[in-house]
């Protein structure tokens, strides 16, 4: 069997139709899901972004070992066991990370969109300036935004984003090889991930009459008294804007999908590494540059995984699964017994209607270890009877109960004490099967450090 696998970053699961958000614009991930199996709680596993792929390419938990960095050399990636077993494997992307990170490893043909996060600038506009449309201490990184603007505006439409350039290469792909058999085709996205450089008239859909500044990016801090509600909903716009975009060119690859046939003998999964605070939490971003490490609550947690299998009919679960799941289900599909150590496992059974759980807990987190400010987070740990906690050594932990609290604003540690203790036991023990550094064990296995 074929297998394409997309992935968009930074896209919201509660900010598509398909997860029941009703007033936004998402047509083509709507129709897909429509026929597909449709994963209600996917939390990604290491954060963020290249971490996440290693994550999914090796089916294996990084977080424990390692943080943003090159794939391990002694680590399989999916493409290598693939390949021995007579699959092509392409990759294509604009994702920047992936480039130098090993992403790419294994892949026999790869095509790389550059220019996501370029530094610089590619071609000079020296008639002509371009300006950030807003002030720029009010959102993260303003001269890597200002080059982007600078490329973007030698754009003559949209047709020439990242998204659509790497969805159209896609969409080629699967023209020119409509008769293939054994291939596993991966696309690969940087939007919805910021700059939000979508033309106007996709923000324009969510907040058809703001005037005031255009943030194109985040500030990643807390928005306390420093953003109007306007300010915030623009900004929250801007980012539904890109998604709506990003639905629009990943329309072109699943209308290729169902119109040259591949649905017959191919699976296709959509899937994201993160989600992104608008507002949420008093929060812009996915983490934090100046503060104490956030939490990883499920607006930034939860990612959507929608699967499509030919002759299964399509269904929803709530069942916990995250992002080594991927691997282990795309060499289920494939018929290839998978030669690494792995953590993943396959989604076949719950999707087949052969079991209704899939894993007890689901842990979230970046690298244990972890000494870069930016890049440090709380560990969240999410169990399948709807409990949710945060912990950190340094830090108090929060308790949620999301049946009762899906925006997890109560903490409640000190009324369920049992259930704190219950899913920090249940993460010590997850340390220890994988075999975690006991440096990590030991710094995040104490309970009440805090007093």
């Amino acid at each position: 069997m074929n297998v394409i696998v997309i992935v968009s970053d930074t896209c919201r699961r509660d900010r598509l139709g398909a997860y029941g958000c009703e007033w936004m614009n998402t047509p083509s991930l709507d129709y897909l899901a429509a026929r597909s199996f449709v994963f209600e709680r996917c939390y990604c596993g290491s954060f963020p972004t290249v971490p996440h792929r290693v994550d999914a390419l090796t089916g294996r938990f990084g977080f424990p070992f390692y943080g943003w960095g090159p794939l391990p050399d002694e680590l399989s990636s999916l493409p290598e066991p693939l390949e021995d077993h007579g699959y092509a494997t392409q990759l294509i992307y604009d994702t920047p990370g992936m480039a130098n990170s090993g992403c790419a490893r294994g892949f026999r043909g790869v095509k790389f969109n550059e220019g996501q996060a370029r530094h610089g600038e590619t071609l000079l506009r020296l008639n002509d300036p371009i300006e950030l449309p807003c002030d720029p201490d009010r959102i993260r990184s303003p001269e890597s935004m200002l080059a982007r603007l600078r490329d973007a505006a030698w754009w003559n439409d949209e047709a020439d984003s990242f998204v659509a350039r790497t969805s159209m290469d896609a969409a080629r792909w699967l023209e020119v090889n409509c008769r293939a058999d054994n291939f596993l085709l991966w696309v690969d996205t940087f939007d919805p991930h910021e700059p939000w450089l979508s033309p106007l008239w996709y923000p324009r859909m969510y907040y058809p009459d703001y005037e005031g500044q255009d943030f194109i990016q985040a500030p990643y801090d807390y928005l306390d008294d420093n953003f109007t509600d306007e300010e915030i909903g623009w900004m929250h716009a801007r980012y539904c804007g890109e998604l709506t975009m990003m639905d629009r060119w990943v329309g072109e690859i699943i209308d290729r999908f169902f119109d040259l046939g591949f649905h017959q003998n191919t699976a296709l999964i959509f899937t994201s590494d993160h989600g992104f605070y608008l507002g949420e939490h008093n929060r812009a971003g996915k983490h934090t540059l100046v503060n104490e490490p956030w939490p990883l609550y499920d607006e930034v947690a939860t990612v959507p995984m929608i699967v499509y299998v030919p002759d299964t009919e399509p269904g929803r679960s709530d069942a916990l699964v995250q992002a080594p799941d991927l691997r282990a289900t795309v060499m289920d599909l494939a018929g290839v017994d998978d030669p690494g150590d792995t953590h993943g496992r396959s989604l076949l059974p719950v999707i087949r209607g052969e079991a209704d759980e899939h894993r007890e807990y689901a842990f979230s987190s970046g690298y244990l270890l972890e000494t870069r400010d930016p890049l440090v987070t709380r560990v969240a740990v999410n169990s399948h009877d709807g409990w949710s906690l945060h912990v950190h050594p340094d830090y108090d932990p929060e308790l949620y109960y999301l049946p009762e609290d899906p925006g997890q604003e109560r903490n409640v540690v000190d009324e369920h004490r049992d259930q704190a203790l219950r899913l920090h036991a249940a993460f010590v023990e997850f340390l220890r099967e994988v075999d975690a550094p006991e440096e990590a064990i030991e710094r995040f296995g104490e309970v009440d450090r805090r007093g």
